[in-house]
């Protein structure tokens, strides 16, 4: 092996060794991470908001604490919700993108099937996307 060869690796190891450090440490740092408000920005005045809260966050009303704000900048409204109760903040965050989805387009906006690849990389990617909530197959 020649010593380009040998520096990669050795950079390979050097990060792998970093990345495990930091996700030993990394759910400690979370702790504050309940306290946290998730937010999405919505295209409409915060009146339409109210009046036409969709199901998938009015479902959660005596389990998630809820805030509808104007947004900066007079562009629409924050919608900011925060788990108090059993859902977990996974969930939370995808009722709050088919909530914006709802209220800006009327209906929850699927995307195109991504394109998949037999190999590691569109597994990969189909996982992501997975996780995303999306509609990504393996």
């Amino acid at each position: 092996m020649n010593t380009a060869g040998k520096a990669l690796l050795a950079t390979g190891v050097a990060t792998a060794v970093a990345v495990t450090r930091w996700r030993k440490r990394a759910p400690a740092s979370r702790d504050g991470e309940a306290d946290r408000w998730l937010a999405v920005t919505v295209y409409r005045s915060p009146d339409e908001v109210q009046e036409s809260l969709p199901e998938d966050l009015a479902r959660w009303r005596d389990q998630v604490e809820i805030r509808i704000r104007p947004a900066t900048g007079d562009k629409g409204t924050e919608l900011m919700a925060k788990p108090v109760g059993q859902v977990s903040r996974h969930d939370l965050r995808l009722a709050l993108r088919k909530a914006k989805s709802v209220l800006e387009a009327g209906e929850v906006v699927r995307p195109d099937t991504a394109p998949t690849h037999p190999g590691p990389l569109g597994k990969a990617l189909g996982l992501v996307t997975n996780r995303a909530g999306g509609s990504g197959r393996l």
